[in-house]
């Protein structure tokens, strides 16, 4: 599965949903542009490996349910 980062801009909370962990994001925060970029880096990454995750086992998926019908079939 995909991860999900949820932004609520109001409580200024950022929650990755995937690995259970949590990021408070403060007026404070904001203000220093190398730890945004950083957090934002971050996020980039761990939702490009998670896609490419995705993706892989979306094609195993089919791989297997093709073989499960050819299977099926046979039989």
């Amino acid at each position: 599965s995909v991860a999900v980062a949820l932004s609520v801009i109001g409580a200024g909370l950022v929650v990755n949903t995937n690995e259970v962990s949590a990021y408070v994001v403060t007026r404070e925060l904001l203000k220093d542009s190398d730890k945004v970029r950083d957090l934002i880096n971050k996020f980039d990454e761990d939702n490009h490996k998670l896609t490419t995750e995705k993706n892989e086992l979306t094609n195993r998926n089919q791989e297997l349910t093709t073989e499960n019908g050819e299977l099926k079939a046979a039989n």
